[in-house]
């Protein structure tokens, strides 16, 4: 959001195959008010992911309630984008782009020209030199299906979000007095769930499982539309044709819940072994939210409340729960208020600003003085022409006062010079980690545990785990033989640092690699034709 002006009204929308949600919101600096929020079951017929259909009802729906805002924000759905936790060096955030599209290549199924990533970390991280960096990646044809559903319901598009990560907000929001160290949060819909775990307010691990919640089940009924200070209008579900196989019986399809959420928590442990949930939030209004929080409650032995807003925005409790549904919507619309670089937004990735730039903006005071001897210089012409003789004299004496001033033409250049040098001289370490990178092993063979870069002595320390105790000296062949394309001289030269070996683990060897960049500037290599 850096640089761009947020609109003061906004609709947040989110859909799955069954259900369009849209919260209209109204941004302040006091905060966020919410003016309507609006679930509408979609119409047979109406498929979410053609972007002429949906783009169509969005339209509709919002022309039928009044809604006339035109900024729209959305979340892709987690099962629709790959979700990795990076550990970067988080204090050097301006090269954090570079270093992640570097690191992520290699968790991706797909290649990385054909992906949209960002990512978010918490900025409170940015003192330590390495920190926990979540990363997200969607395929460009994703993005561009949004984008052609929003242009259809003719709306312009602000951001595009990731579901779990807004969840995460509104999850905190909820229990911003109190914080628990591990909550997980479950948001049910008619058709999936979507499951995460949050460790001290930061979204550490996040999965979406296929769940079908046939109609009938349940003794609850969705929220059609909702206005905080008016009542909830409700109507039965009618929308979710069960499969042949799918449970029947509100008692099978909490089973099939529990059995999902059970599998998050082992497969969270996998990253954090050990670890215990300490609270619950379910989200959801499918009608068996009550029932599966007495269940994970009674075997699970753990303490859940239904997702409910009220505190948030200031509401009667009644009307917070005909929210349960928005945890995502509402969560998405406190992010986009928040503003900053710390939430996603896939239509505005975040990406590398080069060194000299930077220095370049530090400048204006610099580019001013230029402007200034040219509107002079105009001014001087202008008058010239004139045929007053008084003037003329007049702009003689200008172009002689220039004449004396142009040394402060010769500073500036002499300064953009100096600029120059200096940013020959730095070390550019996102291009200096890929070469690095690029000669390293896969990470079923080693981890990296630990990266640090030091400008002044121009060297990388490297803390790696492997399987095998000869990979360091495998890793420092290479490093050593790399040649950077046209150049004879070594790149890097090598050290071995501390070396342990803890048995029984599945990276039982560590070693510290300490890589020094040379400077390869010598000769060039001949050409074969030479």
């Amino acid at each position: 959001m850096r640089g761009r002006a947020r609109p003061k009204r906004i609709v947040a929308l989110d859909w799955d195959d069954h259900t369009l949600r849209v919260v209209h919101a109204h941004l302040t600096k006091r905060g966020v008010s919410i003016d309507q929020l609006l679930s509408v079951t979609l119409p047979a017929g109406i498929d979410s992911s053609s972007p002429q259909q949906m783009g169509m009802h969005i339209r509709n729906t919002l022309a039928q309630e009044g809604i006339v805002t035109k900024h729209a924000i959305i979340d892709i759905p987690r099962d629709q984008a790959i979700l990795k936790t990076l550990n970067l060096p988080v204090s050097h955030s301006e090269e954090l782009p570079g270093m992640v599209e570097i690191q992520i290549a290699k968790e991706l199924p797909f290649p990385a020209a054909e992906a949209i990533i960002d990512f978010a970390f918490d900025p409170t991280e940015s003192a330590q030199v390495t920190g926990a960096v979540l990363v997200a990646a969607i395929r460009h044809e994703l993005l561009e299906q949004y984008e052609a559903t929003c242009a259809a319901a003719g709306l312009k598009l602000d951001r595009i979000g990731l579901r779990p990560y807004a969840n995460k907000v509104s999850a905190c929001a909820l229990l911003k007095h109190a914080i628990p160290e591990r909550v997980l949060f479950i948001d049910v819909r008619p058709t999936f769930m979507e499951i995460d775990v949050l460790r001290k307010g930061t979204l550490s691990f996040s999965r979406s499982a296929s769940v079908v919640i046939p109609k009938g089940v349940g003794e609850s009924p969705t929220l059609s539309m909702t206005q905080p200070g008016d009542r909830p209008n409700l109507k039965d579900r009618d929308d979710v044709d069960a499969p042949k196989d799918a449970p029947q019986s509100t008692d099978g399809v909490v089973h099939s819940l529990l059995l999902e959420v059970t599998r998050s928590i082992e497969a969270y442990r996998a990253s954090d072994p050990g670890a215990m949930i300490d609270h619950v939030v379910i989200g959801g209004d499918v009608g068996v939210e009550e029932s599966l929080a007495e269940a994970i409650s009674r075997r699970l032995e753990l303490t859940v409340e239904t997702f409910n807003p009220a505190a948030i925005f200031g509401w009667e409790p009644d009307e917070g729960a005909g929210a349960a549904a928005f945890a995502a919507s509402l969560g998405l619309v406190l992010g986009h208020a928040q503003g900053g670089d710390a939430h996603f937004d896939f239509l505005h990735p975040k990406k590398t600003v080069s060194v000299a730039k930077q220095r370049l903006e530090k400048a204006p005071v610099l580019l001013a003085v230029v402007v200034l001897f040219i509107a002079a210089g105009g001014v001087a012409l202008g008058h010239y022409t004139r045929p007053s003789r008084e003037k003329l004299a007049q702009l003689e004496r200008d172009i002689k006062l220039m004449k004396e001033d142009t040394s402060g033409n010769k500073d500036f250049i002499k300064l953009v010079d100096e600029i120059r040098a200096f940013d020959q001289d730095q070390l550019v370490w996102v291009d200096e980690l890929y070469d690095v990178f690029s000669t390293l092993p896969p990470n079923d063979e080693m981890l990296i545990t630990d990266v640090d870069m030091n400008q002044r002595d121009g060297g990388i320390r490297l803390k790696t785990k492997c399987k095998r105790s000869d990979t360091p000296a495998e890793i420092i062949h290479r490093l050593t033989a790399f040649r950077r394309e046209g150049r004879e001289k070594p790149r890097f030269r090598v050290g071995e640092g501390p070396k342990t070996e803890k048995k029984h683990e599945t990276y039982p060897f560590s070693q510290e690699l300490r890589i020094e960049v040379l400077n390869d500037a010598g000769g060039k290599k001949k050409s074969k034709e030479s």
